[in-house]
C-alpha cells in the first residue's frame, strides 16, 4: 500500500493471525472483503469494519512517537545516537546508502524510521524498504539511494565493488561511512540535535521527532527569508537570500543544500502551495516561528497569504495536472485571458512598496523550474544521466 499506516497494518495483520489460528476462516474473508471494499478514509477517522474489528487513521502530518511508532521505536533502541547522526547527514548529502539486518522487521523499520526524520523534506531517489535478492545490482546504481538489504546478501553485495556507500549494519550498531558529512553540517545544530538526542525525557513521545524536526527548522527555516513576492507575478525562491547572513560553514552546507532534489521538492511544494493561494500551517512552519529561525519576514509571509489567496487560481491554472476541469477552465481562459488578467491585477492592491517584499536578481527559482539545475553544473547531470540509463538498461 502507498498509504504509510504501520501500525494499522500490525493490527490488521495481528487480528487476521488470530482469525487463522482459531480457524475462523469466514472471520478473516469477511475483514478482508470489508477492508478491500472500503473507500480509503480521511485522517483520525473511525473506520469499523466488522463488530469487534476497528481502527483509527492516523495523521501522517503528526510527529511519529515512542512507544506508538513501532519503525521510530526499534531504530532508535538499536541504533546509537553518533550512528543516527551520521546516517542523517548522509541522507542530506543524499549518498548511496544501505542499511543491513538479520531481522525483516527490524530492516524496514529502520529504513522507514531514518527517512520519516527528514520531514518536512522526503527522500526522492531509489527508496527499498528490503531488496530481493535477484535485485542487487541495483546496489550498483550510480544515483543516491536508501535500500535495505538483509544480512545474509551482505556479502554479495560487498563483492560488487561497491565505492562510496555508506552501511550501517544494525545488528552491530555499526557504520561504514567513506564521508564526513557531519562535519559538512553546522556545529551548532549537530551539537543542540545531539544533547537532545542524549536526554532520558526524549525517548518517549514525539521527543525523537521533534528534536530532528528542530535540526531541520535551524537548517532549512530561513528559506522563508528568501521568498520573493512582486505584485501580480508569483512568489520565486532567492537563493542568494536564502544563503546571506549566515554563517561560514552553515553558508557551506547551504550552497550544497540548494541542490539537492529533496530540498528542491520541498520548495517547490512550498511555492505550489502559496501560488495556489493555498498556503499551509504544519508542525514544521510552527517550530520555525517557535525557534525563531527565519530572520523577520513573519510579517510579509501573512501579507503574501491574504495577497496570493485573491489572485492564486490564475497562477494555479498552470500549475495544475490536466483534469476535465483543468481543461474547462483553460478553454474559459483562453477566451478571456485578457480581461481576467486586468480584473486580478485591479484587485491586488499593496501598501507596500515592492524593495520592502524584496528583490532578486539572481538564484530566483520559481515554482516550474526549481528542478532545474545550475548551469554550470549541467554538464555532470547529463553524464548522470547517461550513466543511468545505461544502468538501467542493464538491469532489464
Amino acid at each position: 500500500s502507498y498509504l504509510p499506516w504501520f501500525e494499522v497494518y500490525y493490527k490488521l495483520l495481528n487480528t487476521l493471525a488470530d482469525y487463522l489460528a482459531k480457524e475462523q476462516e469466514n472471520d478473516s474473508n469477511d475483514l478482508l472483503k470489508s477492508l478491500y471494499s472500503h473507500p480509503v478514509p480521511k485522517a483520525n477517522a473511525l473506520v469499523s469494519l466488522s463488530v469487534h474489528s476497528y481502527f483509527i487513521t492516523p495523521d501522517i502530518t503528526g510527529l511519529p512517537t515512542i512507544p506508538e511508532s513501532r519503525n521510530l521505536t526499534e531504530y532508535f533502541v538499536a541504533v546509537d545516537v553518533n550512528n543516527m547522526l551520521q546516517l542523517y547527514a548522509s541522507m542530506l548529502h543524499e549518498r548511496r546508502i544501505i542499511i543491513t539486518s538479520s531481522k525483516l522487521s527490524t530492516l524496514t523499520a529502520c529504513v522507514h524510521a531514518s527517512a520519516a526524520l527528514l520531514y518536512p523534506m522526503y527522500w526522492q531517489h531509489i527508496y527499498i524498504p528490503v531488496l530481493p535478492p535477484h535485485l542487487l545490482d541495483y546496489c550498483c546504481a550510480p544515483m543516491p539511494y536508501l535500500i535495505g538489504v538483509h544480512l545474509s546478501l551482505i556479502e554479495r553485495v560487498k563483492n560488487r565493488s561497491l565505492e562510496d556507500v555508506v552501511l550501517l549494519n544494525v545488528d552491530t550498531n555499526t557504520l561504514e561511512n567513506p564521508f564526513n558529512d557531519l562535519n559538512n553540517l553546522p556545529g551548532e545544530v549537530v551539537s543542540a540535535l545531539k544533547n537532545k538526542l542524549k536526554k532520558q525525557t526524549t525517548a518517549t513521545g514525539d521527543g525523537v521527532a521533534k528534536a530532528f524536526l528542530r535540526a531541520q527548522a535551524a537548517l532549512f527555516g530561513s528559506y522563508r527569508d528568501a521568498l520573493r513576492y512582486k505584485p501580480g507575478e508569483p512568489i520565486t525562491f532567492c537563493e542568494n537570500s536564502f544563503m546571506k547572513h549566515r554563517s561560514s560553514t552553515t553558508k557551506q552546507f547551504l550552497e550544497t543544500a540548494v541542490n539537492l532534489q529533496l530540498f528542491k521538492q520541498f520548495i517547490d511544494g512550498r511555492l505550489s502551495k502559496l501560488n495556489a493561494g493555498r498556503g499551509f500551517s504544519d508542525v514544521f512552519e510552527e517550530e520555525i516561528t517557535a525557534g525563531g529561525f527565519c530572520g523577520g519576514n513573519s510579517r510579509s509571509y501573512q501579507q503574501w497569504m491574504h495577497t496570493v489567496k485573491k489572485g492564486g487560481a490564475l497562477i494555479n491554472t498552470a500549475m495544475t495536472k490536466a483534469t476535465p476541469a483543468v481543461k474547462t477552465a483553460y478553454k474559459f481562459a483562453k477566451n478571456h485571458a485578457r480581461q481576467g488578467i486586468k480584473e486580478v491585477r485591479s484587485k491586488l492592491k499593496h501598501k507596500e512598496s515592492e524593495e520592502e517584499y524584496g528583490t532578486c536578481s539572481a538564484g530566483a527559482i520559481q515554482s516550474a523550474p526549481v528542478y532545474t539545475l545550475h548551469s554550470e553544473k549541467r554538464g555532470n547531470s547529463e553524464k548522470r544521466r547517461l550513466a543511468q540509463v545505461r544502468f538501467l538498461k542493464l538491469l532489464s
